[in-house]
Protein backbone atom coordinates (compact mmCIF):
# COMPACT_ATOMS: atom_id res chain seq x y z
CA UNK A 1 0.00 0.00 0.00
CA UNK A 2 3.17 2.36 0.04
CA UNK A 3 1.90 4.07 -3.54
CA UNK A 4 -1.58 4.85 -2.12
CA UNK A 5 0.54 6.40 1.62
CA UNK A 6 0.21 9.76 -0.14
CA UNK A 7 -3.57 9.08 -0.40
CA UNK A 8 -4.21 8.56 3.00
CA UNK A 9 -5.01 11.76 4.37
CA UNK A 10 -6.24 13.63 1.58
CA UNK A 11 -9.88 14.48 0.54
CA UNK A 12 -9.53 14.91 -3.37
CA UNK A 13 -7.27 13.57 -6.37
CA UNK A 14 -6.32 14.48 -9.80
CA UNK A 15 -7.35 12.09 -12.10
CA UNK A 16 -6.25 12.08 -15.49
CA UNK A 17 -7.61 9.88 -18.24
CA UNK A 18 -6.54 9.90 -21.73
CA UNK A 19 -8.28 10.75 -25.20
CA UNK A 20 -7.85 8.18 -28.31
CA UNK A 21 -5.32 11.24 -29.22
CA UNK A 22 -2.89 10.42 -26.63
CA UNK A 23 -3.62 14.13 -24.91
CA UNK A 24 -4.45 13.45 -21.14
CA UNK A 25 -7.63 15.02 -19.56
CA UNK A 26 -7.19 16.11 -15.90
CA UNK A 27 -10.10 16.37 -13.50
CA UNK A 28 -10.75 16.85 -10.05
CA UNK A 29 -12.60 13.85 -7.58
CA UNK A 30 -13.23 12.58 -4.23
CA UNK A 31 -12.32 8.88 -3.48
CA UNK A 32 -12.33 6.22 -0.85
CA UNK A 33 -9.28 3.85 -0.08
CA UNK A 34 -10.72 0.14 -0.70
CA UNK A 35 -7.82 -1.92 -0.06
CA UNK A 36 -5.02 -1.45 -2.36
CA UNK A 37 -7.61 0.32 -4.75
CA UNK A 38 -9.41 3.57 -4.40
CA UNK A 39 -12.57 4.60 -5.41
CA UNK A 40 -14.22 7.36 -7.49
CA UNK A 41 -18.02 7.39 -7.42
CA UNK A 42 -19.19 9.70 -10.74
CA UNK A 43 -22.15 9.54 -13.44
CA UNK A 44 -22.23 6.76 -15.75
CA UNK A 45 -21.99 8.96 -18.74
CA UNK A 46 -19.16 10.96 -17.89
CA UNK A 47 -16.48 12.11 -19.91
CA UNK A 48 -13.90 10.16 -17.71
CA UNK A 49 -15.87 7.20 -17.34
CA UNK A 50 -16.11 6.95 -21.46
CA UNK A 51 -12.38 7.36 -22.23
CA UNK A 52 -11.50 4.75 -18.97
CA UNK A 53 -13.77 2.30 -21.00
CA UNK A 54 -11.44 3.08 -24.02
CA UNK A 55 -8.08 3.27 -22.29
CA UNK A 56 -7.95 1.87 -18.60
CA UNK A 57 -4.49 3.45 -18.06
CA UNK A 58 -4.77 6.66 -15.44
CA UNK A 59 -2.40 8.86 -13.46
CA UNK A 60 -3.70 9.88 -10.17
CA UNK A 61 -2.06 12.75 -7.70
CA UNK A 62 -3.21 14.00 -4.42
CA UNK A 63 -4.55 17.36 -5.17
CA UNK A 64 -6.90 20.03 -3.98
CA UNK A 65 -10.36 20.27 -4.91
CA UNK A 66 -10.03 22.29 -7.48
CA UNK A 67 -7.14 20.33 -9.38
CA UNK A 68 -4.08 21.80 -7.90
CA UNK A 69 -1.45 18.72 -7.47
CA UNK A 70 -0.43 18.60 -4.19
CA UNK A 71 2.03 15.37 -4.47
CA UNK A 72 3.56 13.05 -7.46
CA UNK A 73 1.92 11.40 -9.94
CA UNK A 74 1.11 7.43 -10.05
CA UNK A 75 0.69 5.43 -12.93
CA UNK A 76 -2.16 3.37 -12.59
CA UNK A 77 -5.09 1.59 -14.17
CA UNK A 78 -8.96 2.04 -14.19
CA UNK A 79 -11.92 -0.68 -13.76
CA UNK A 80 -15.79 0.21 -14.05
CA UNK A 81 -17.38 -1.80 -11.64
CA UNK A 82 -20.66 -3.03 -11.91
CA UNK A 83 -23.81 -1.38 -10.83
CA UNK A 84 -24.25 -3.97 -8.14
CA UNK A 85 -20.75 -3.36 -6.93
CA UNK A 86 -20.65 0.72 -7.36
CA UNK A 87 -24.11 0.90 -4.74
CA UNK A 88 -22.31 -1.51 -2.48
CA UNK A 89 -19.22 1.20 -2.64
CA UNK A 90 -21.97 4.20 -2.37
CA UNK A 91 -22.02 3.88 1.47
CA UNK A 92 -17.60 4.45 1.59
CA UNK A 93 -18.36 8.00 -0.22
CA UNK A 94 -21.42 8.85 1.66
CA UNK A 95 -19.22 7.51 4.90
CA UNK A 96 -16.42 9.96 4.11
CA UNK A 97 -17.93 13.37 2.19
CA UNK A 98 -21.35 13.30 4.58
CA UNK A 99 -23.87 15.92 3.88
CA UNK A 100 -21.54 17.48 0.94
CA UNK A 101 -21.91 13.71 -1.17
CA UNK A 102 -25.87 14.00 -0.97
CA UNK A 103 -25.85 17.10 -1.36
CA UNK A 104 -24.25 16.60 -5.24
CA UNK A 105 -26.55 13.54 -5.54
CA UNK A 106 -29.50 15.45 -4.94
CA UNK A 107 -29.04 18.14 -6.75
CA UNK A 108 -28.37 16.18 -9.68
CA UNK A 109 -31.34 14.73 -9.23
CA UNK A 110 -33.21 17.57 -9.28
CA UNK A 111 -31.52 18.91 -12.22
CA UNK A 112 -33.05 15.88 -14.26
CA UNK A 113 -36.17 16.07 -12.70
CA UNK A 114 -36.72 20.19 -13.23
CA UNK A 115 -34.77 20.24 -16.93
CA UNK A 116 -35.14 17.44 -19.81
CA UNK A 117 -32.23 15.22 -19.09
CA UNK A 118 -32.90 11.98 -17.98
CA UNK A 119 -32.16 10.74 -14.47
CA UNK A 120 -28.24 9.96 -14.04
CA UNK A 121 -26.96 6.39 -13.20
CA UNK A 122 -23.85 6.72 -11.04
CA UNK A 123 -21.17 4.24 -10.97
CA UNK A 124 -17.88 3.33 -9.42
CA UNK A 125 -14.34 3.39 -10.43
CA UNK A 126 -11.74 1.00 -9.16
CA UNK A 127 -8.66 3.03 -9.59
CA UNK A 128 -5.64 0.49 -8.73
CA UNK A 129 -1.49 1.89 -9.05
CA UNK A 130 0.57 -0.48 -11.03
CA UNK A 131 4.20 -1.66 -10.23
Amino acid sequence: MSQLAAFQNERFMNLETFRKSGAGVSTPVGFVIDGASLIVRTVANSGKVKRIRANPRVRIAPSTGRGDVTGAWVDATATVLSKAESDRLRGAIVAKYGLVWRGIELMRKLRSLVGSQPAEEWIAVRITPVG
